[in-house]
Order: structure tokens, then C-alpha cells, then sequence
């Protein structure tokens, strides 16, 4: 089982639909916050064990705009900034300054606040550990300097931010691809995964026996091949692939293949990928 979009356009591949909910649409930080068109947000997948959006903020744009903090009680995440630069700010104080290339992992009820610092949009590529509509956003006042030490949200390892270059390397797919991870914690992790057209030509399909798989191509062509059907792999395009379906990845042309993966595993080490027989079609 498995589902292929066009984000850009919001088009299920595997159906040839249009789908509302992945079309940009300017949307609340929360139940309640104003609306702000600067904000703009798309779900792309929602599934039960991982979904996937992506958003833009404007220049100058905060989320989320009223002041405070922003926060998803029964959801962590793990975003990416595809485009741009900005300021994280968390209520204990601290701040740090993200660019493109860099990604946020955010615990279930981590209040934290975002704000575009440039002019020109911030861009991001946003998994989260279940389904997305069960986020419960919510929002914590400007007041809220200091983090209470008997809230729920405070906890060791509520946020993290990651720089490119600094995780460890996996061999993807029997040697296929290569992915660095970038962030692992329960129940959500991800990746960058490079796949080389020469590598990725060798050998058959491989299936995920305990985790589904999501992902976000970036740069490069390939194509995504199930037993049953081939879809065409250039920017923009997102895939999710059940856990048990097998597949194949290539990369086409002379360039790499480039994608932000999500496994629902809390380590990729763990992720139980194995090459597969075409018998088991789904």
C-alpha cells in the first residue's frame, strides 16, 4: 500500500485527484490565533503512525503571530527549513538561528516560535509522529518567560536543532542510497537520503517489515517502481510507502537523487529493511 503527490499542486498520483487539504492555504497557528496571510500551510499526508506538511512564512512572519508560543500537545515533530533563515525562541530563554539546510525537533507539548528574518519566505518541510489532525495545537502568553518546571511539556530533550554534515551515515537499500540521520527520537525519525544513479540501478525491491516510510525529494530525477506501477521522481514529489509493500528507488541521469525521509521507528539502525520477493505485492 502506498501514496504518491505532486505537492506542489496538491495531486494524488496514484488516484489522479486533487486534494484540498494539500493546496496552500493561509491557516491559524492555533484554535483561536487570527489568520494570518503571511502563514501558509498544506497537509500533504496524514496517516496514523506519521504525517507530512509543509509551510511558508513570510518575510517578517511569526509563528505563531500573536505573541507567545506555539505548541502541539499530543504530537512531536521533526522539521526541516527548506528555504531561508530565521530565529527559534523557546520560553526557557534561549534562541537560535536556523537556515536552510538546518531541521528542529520539537517534543509532544514543547511551546517554541519561529520568526521569519529575512525577506523573502522560509519554506518547511514539516513530519510529525501520527496523524496530523490530532495535533491539538495550542498556545502559551507572552508572560510566559520561563519554563514551569512542574508543566508537562518540560522535559530533557524538549527541542533539538540539527545542522547539516553532523549525523551519522547509513547504507540505504542493500547500498542504493546512503542516508545521514538527522534526527531520531520515539516514534519519528528522519533523514537526508542521497541516492546515486550508478548504485541505485543494482539490485531489486526491498520492503520495511516494521515501519512506514515518507519522504520529500528536494533535487534530482528518479523514479519510485512498485510491483504494480512506476511513478516519475523530480522535486516537489512526496511518497508514503506502508510498512510491508515492496518498492525500489532509482536515480535517473547523471545526477544524484536528493529527499528528506521519515521513518515511524526511533532509530533508522532499527528500521528492518530487507530485499523483497514480487510475490509480495500488495
Amino acid at each position: 500500500m502506498y501514496r504518491v503527490m505532486d505537492t506542489d499542486v496538491g495531486k494524488d498520483l496514484v488516484t489522479g485527484q486533487y486534494v484540498e487539504a494539500a493546496r496552500w492555504a493561509a491557516s491559524p497557528s492555533f484554535d483561536g490565533c487570527p489568520i494570518n496571510r503571511g502563514n501558509l500551510g498544506k497537509t500533504i499526508f496524514d496517516e496514523d503512525k506519521m504525517s507530512l506538511m509543509r509551510a511558508i512564512q513570510g518575510a517578517g512572519v511569526s509563528s505563531p503571530s500573536l505573541p507567545g508560543y506555539v505548541y502541539h500537545e499530543n504530537r512531536s515533530e521533526i522539521e526541516y527549513a527548506l528555504t531561508g533563515r530565521g530565529c527559534q525562541y523557546y520560553p526557557d530563554g534561549s534562541t537560535h538561528q536556523v537556515q536552510a539546510g538546518d531541521c528542529m525537533f520539537h517534543a509532544e507539548g514543547q511551546p517554541h516560535r519561529l520568526k521569519n528574518m529575512t525577506d523573502v519566505g522560509i519554506e518547511l518541510c514539516i513530519g510529525v509522529n501520527g496523524s496530523a489532525t490530532e495535533r491539538f495545537p495550542g498556545q502559551l502568553g507572552a508572560d510566559r518567560g520561563r519554563w514551569d518546571q512542574n508543566e508537562y511539556y518540560c522535559r530533557d530533550g524538549g527541542y533539538r536543532i540539527a545542522h547539516r554534515g553532523q549525523g551519522q551515515v547509513y547504507q540505504l537499500w542493500g547500498g542504493a542510497a546512503t542516508v545521514e540521520a538527522v534526527l531520531e527520537t520515539p516514534g519519528l525519525s528522519s533523514g537526508r537520503v542521497v541516492a546515486q544513479p550508478a548504485a541505485s540501478q543494482r539490485g531489486g525491491f526491498y520492503v520495511s517489515r516494521n515501519a512506514d516510510e515518507m519522504a520529500l525529494v528536494t533535487a534530482g530525477a528518479g523514479l519510485l517502481i512498485f510491483p504494480d506501477e512506476v511513478f516519475a521522481l523530480q522535486k516537489d514529489i512526496a511518497y508514503y510507502i506502508f510498512a510491508d509493500q515492496p518498492y525500489k528507488i532509482v536515480a535517473t541521469g547523471d545526477r544524484p537523487l536528493h529527499m528528506l525521509a521519515y521513518w515511524s521507528a526511533s532509530a533508522i539502525a532499527n528500521v528492518q529493511c530487507a530485499p523483497a520477493l514480487l510475490t509480495e505485492k500488495k
